[in-house]
């Protein structure tokens, strides 16, 4: 399984290395202190990508433990694979696993220990315990269920609301 995480990153690395970017170019994230400049995928830093790093949109996504491939600034249109509790900016499609964190999420998410998301989810959740810090615009299913604002109808132990009513069981929102 390492072996497969290591040649999944490798490829991602070399997919973004080879678009014309090269080394000394850009800011490198932290985690390369010490290691060649080509085996990490960074851009110049500006506005848009305070951390250097290059944003992508991908099919697939990866998450293992809290590492993201490629990496947390990236976006997910098609399928995401949760080995843990990596983030990405955004996922839209099925997002399936351990636990599942991001910005923004769009799709049917299905993870074992839940799904937290900073900004809007809108779809269905599925998961121990299910986070939309923005609005939450469809189903949220679990033990917990926390919405920003609700758009839509929790079913769970414990149902919270932030713009609206605490209902337990059953919540609605519009």
């Amino acid at each position: 399984m390492k072996s497969l995480f290591g040649a999944i990153c490798a490829a991602a690395v070399f997919t973004a290395s080879a678009d014309g970017w090269k080394a000394g170019e850009g800011v490198a994230n932290d985690h390369a202190a010490g290691k060649n400049a080509r085996d990490v995928s960074f851009v110049p830093r500006d506005s848009s990508n305070g951390y250097g790093y290059r944003q992508y949109a991908l099919p697939i996504g990866l998450t293992f433990l809290p590492w993201s491939a490629p990496n947390f600034e990236s976006s997910v249109y098609g399928v995401r694979f949760n080995f843990g509790w990596g983030s990405y900016a955004g996922t839209y499609g099925i997002d399936w696993g351990v636990f599942s964190r991001g910005v923004e999420f769009g799709g049917i998410g299905a993870n074992v220990f839940g799904n937290h998301f900073a900004g809007d989810a809108r779809g269905i959740d599925v998961g121990f315990v299910n986070v939309a810090d923005g609005e939450a615009c469809g189903v949220q299913i679990g033990a917990v269920n926390v919405a920003g604002r609700l758009r839509g109808l929790q079913i769970g132990f414990l149902n919270f609301n932030r713009s609206g009513i605490v209902f337990p069981l059953i919540n609605f929102g519009w």
